[in-house]
């Protein structure tokens, strides 16, 4: 079956029962978003999204192109639908015009490629890299209706890194962990026992981490 990435609400609702708190006793909506989206970077950062993303020339000759790629390792141009022609990487850094370059989300082209560039030919700049993962932002009901910008293997390392975060949490507030003593057969709930469940988590996510681990072209 395919995955269908889950909505803000819903995977708020998974964490809060990954974190033993379904009825938001300890924690509240904007707190576990919180924690969600401190995870998509996390998880972001190790394991980000592998796309091939087009962009139009829009004046001739154009050496600079807004790219929010978090890194990329190959370029091509195209016109009129031609096949696409790669555009050498600038690796050594002598100079500016040694190749393509990519610096504060402006994607730098050298002049010997830019200039060959003309609107009347349609040209489009194809890029090749990696794509940080969405944050889930907005305080209204409505923005609960977000979709987790996530694939399977994501969406379960967002629930372990934000339940991590959120137990962390509770060690550093005990009295946010009081509600737990009202509950049937935990009144033997100690500090050591929440940093042991901290702990576990800290592990799986230490696991989690090394499979997440994608090699990147670069």
């Amino acid at each position: 079956m395919a995955y269908t990435a889950p909505s803000r609400s819903t995977l708020r609702n998974a964490l809060a029962r990954d974190l033993r708190d379904p009825d938001l006793k300890t924690f509240t909506e904007q707190e576990l978003n919180d924690l969600l989206n401190q995870a998509l970077v996390e998880v972001g950062r190790i394991y980000p999204k592998e796309r091939v993303v087009e962009y139009a020339i829009t004046l001739d000759g154009q050496t600079q192109i807004p790219c929010d790629a978090a890194s990329i390792f190959r370029v091509e141009v195209i016109r009129d639908g031609a096949v696409a022609s790669g555009i050498a990487q600038n690796t050594h850094g002598l100079h500016s015009q040694a190749g393509w370059d990519l610096h504060a989300n402006i994607l730098w082209l050298p002049l010997y490629s830019a200039s060959g560039l003309r609107i009347d030919d349609s040209p489009t700049i194809r890029v090749w890299g990696y794509w940080e993962r969405n944050l889930m932002q907005g305080t209204l009901p409505a923005d609960d209706n977000q979709i987790a910008d996530t694939d399977a293997e994501a969406e379960f390392g967002v629930r372990t890194y934000a339940s991590l975060l959120g137990y962390q949490r509770l060690q550093n507030d005990q009295m946010l962990f009081q509600q737990w003593l009202t509950n049937t057969g935990q009144t033997d709930v100690s500090p050591n026992q929440l940093a042991q469940t901290a702990d576990m988590y800290m592990s799986q996510w230490r696991e989690m981490r090394q499979r997440f681990r994608r090699l990147q072209r670069t």
